[in-house]
Parts: structure tokens; C-alpha cells; sequence
């Protein structure tokens, strides 16, 4: 008997970008932890969605799309809609509670991180793209153009949006 690919899943997302508000359907295949942290992976590809610019009062709206693909790298927040999909999402034992700030809202709530590391070396210590935070308060700089949880069981950061962290 051959090799069988792993299933292909949707999944029900919001994401904010730096420029962007996405809500829409994120393809993985296999697990999704594994599929959206894959290192070789530069991006994502989402369907069904809706995408609005943060830049309030410019010309260009927002625009339902089939399909589109997000760098992984502008993806500031990733939360997953169905509990389902974010109980699947492992964290380490150890937890922090921290506030991060990000080009488009600041973001307090728990980090998980390996029992041996250090806090200032967080970043660091935690292998994943999307990093984890539970019991997630995020406050956004400005008006979203589309209702985004302002309080969350768990949503992930994207690491290369966070600019800086400190203890809450």
C-alpha cells in the first residue's frame, strides 16, 4: 500500500497583519501547530475570506477574495475560531505573565516557555513562528475594521512582530 498524504483541513481564522485584517479559512495540512510553524514555510494560504486595510481613511477597502496567501512573517496575531483547533496547540509548563507590543496592539497574557529558560531570552526559547498566549487581553492602537477578540482562551503572536515585552 502507497504513502498517504496527510488531510488537508480548514480552518476557521482571524489575522492581523501589519496593514491588514484577514478573517477567512487557513489550509493546513497535518496538524496545524505543525503545518502554520514549519520552518521552511514563508507563508499561509487562506480561502473564503475577507480582507480590509488597518490605514483608516485611505481609498481601498476591503475585499472578499476565494483565495490569497499571507507571508507568515507580517502575521502579527493568529487566533483560530473554533476551540477545537486551539486545544490541539501544545505550550510548555511553565507560564509568564507578560505584555508585548506590536506595530498594531499591545497584548498582555500568558507565555509559555521551557521551565530552563530565562525571560529575557524568551524569544529565544520558544522554537515556534506563531508563539502561544493564553488568557490573552489585546488592545489594539486604533479601530479594527472588523471585530477581532479582545479577549482570548489563546491566540499567537507572530515572533518577528513582537518589539519589545515586559513582566505584566
Amino acid at each position: 500500500m502507497g504513502l498517504q498524504a496527510p488531510p488537508t483541513q480548514r480552518h476557521d481564522v482571524q489575522i492581523l497583519t501589519t496593514h491588514f485584517q484577514f478573517n477567512g479559512q487557513l489550509e493546513t495540512v497535518g496538524p496545524a501547530e505543525n503545518y502554520i510553524n514549519t520552518p521552511t514555510r514563508d507563508s499561509l494560504a487562506l480561502y473564503d475570506l475577507y480582507a480590509a486595510p488597518l490605514t483608516p481613511g485611505i481609498p481601498l477597502k476591503g475585499a472578499s477574495r476565494s483565495d490569497a496567501v499571507v507571508l507568515r512573517s507580517q502575521i502579527v496575531f493568529l487566533y483560530f475560531t473554533s476551540a477545537e483547533t486551539r486545544s490541539t496547540i501544545s505550550t510548555f509548563p511553565r507560564r509568564e505573565l507578560l505584555v508585548v507590543y506590536t506595530p498594531v496592539a499591545v497584548c498582555r497574557g500568558y507565555f509559555h516557555m521551557p521551565a530552563e529558560a530565562n525571560l529575557r531570552d524568551l524569544l529565544g526559547a520558544i522554537p515556534t513562528s506563531l508563539i502561544p498566549i493564553t488568557e490573552a487581553h489585546v488592545f489594539p492602537y486604533f479601530q479594527l475594521p472588523a471585530p477581532f477578540p479582545a479577549q482570548a482562551e489563546m491566540i499567537l503572536a507572530g515572533r518577528s512582530q513582537i518589539l519589545f515585552y515586559h513582566e505584566a
